[in-house]
């Protein structure tokens, strides 16, 4: 009985020195939290890029096509 009791309590001191399991937790928990983050400023730059590519982008394009000779 001593015996199986120690073989337990060395199994669980070793579970308390393994890390890997809380490395691969902390990437994942730093991959959710930076995931948050890049939506969160492309929500907040959404409507800046909308109006650039309205304003600045379709216009020269539109202006880009009319001296091309083709007609439809």
């Amino acid at each position: 009985m001593l015996k199986a009791y120690s073989r337990l309590q060395a199994r669980i001191n070793s579970l308390r020195t393994e890390e890997e399991g809380a490395t691969a937790t902390e990437y994942a928990l730093i991959i959710g939290v930076a995931s948050i983050a890049i939506v969160g400023a492309l929500a907040l730059l959404a409507p800046a890029i909308k109006t650039f590519i309205d304003e600045t982008v379709v216009p020269a394009l539109e202006g880009a096509g009319a001296g091309t000779g083709t007609t439809t």
